[in-house]
């Protein structure tokens, strides 16, 4: 590499001209072991798979808890109270409340889920974990704060568009 100014070789990686000083720059990407610097997703991609892991298990205590305490003392709660401004029998409206928990418990269940399969893939690397990984932080940022900001940070690490490139070289790779 030589200065347009004034002729002088230079080394590659050389920000300034040694002989007349003029300013070339920041040096280009450097590549360590033919990786680029730029590791955005390998310098991630165990908090990110962390923060899921976590993030599951929050979410299976939280089915259990709707599953197991909900249906067991909600419906009878409910039916107490609303007794006597309710033109439903107390039973209807207990098993109204029960499947309706039910229903809910299943579906945080299957969140929770895909949670776990996405920060498992992450870990092993697998080629389809970045688009599942994309889908569920998108579909946990309605779930506002913690979602939200999992979500936020999972679409930071694995949207632009050299996170592609990089994560699939590193599901080539083996996980390390």
């Amino acid at each position: 590499m030589f200065c347009d100014r004034c002729g002088q070789q230079l080394r590659d990686d050389a920000e300034f001209c040694t002989a007349c000083g003029k300013a070339l720059g920041p040096p280009p990407a450097r590549v360590v072991r033919g990786r680029p610097a730029d590791g955005r997703v390998e310098r991630h991609i165990k908090v990110v798979a962390a923060l899921w892991l976590v993030y599951a298990l929050l979410r299976l205590l939280e089915m259990g808890w709707i599953l197991l305490v909900g249906r067991t003392f909600l419906p009878s709660v409910v039916q107490n109270i609303v007794i006597g401004v309710s033109p439903f029998p107390r039973l209807q409206l207990g098993r109204l409340i029960s499947g309706g928990l039910l229903l809910v418990g299943f579906w945080v269940g299957a969140f929770a889920v895909a949670e776990l399969v996405t920060a498992w893939g992450l870990v092993e690397r697998r080629p389809w974990a970045r688009t599942l990984a994309l889908i569920v932080g998108i579909v946990a940022l309605l779930r506002f704060p913690f979602g939200t900001a999992l979500g936020i940070y999972t679409l930071w690490v694995f949207l632009p568009g050299p996170a592609a490139q990089e994560y699939e070289r590193l599901s080539r790779s083996p996980a390390g």
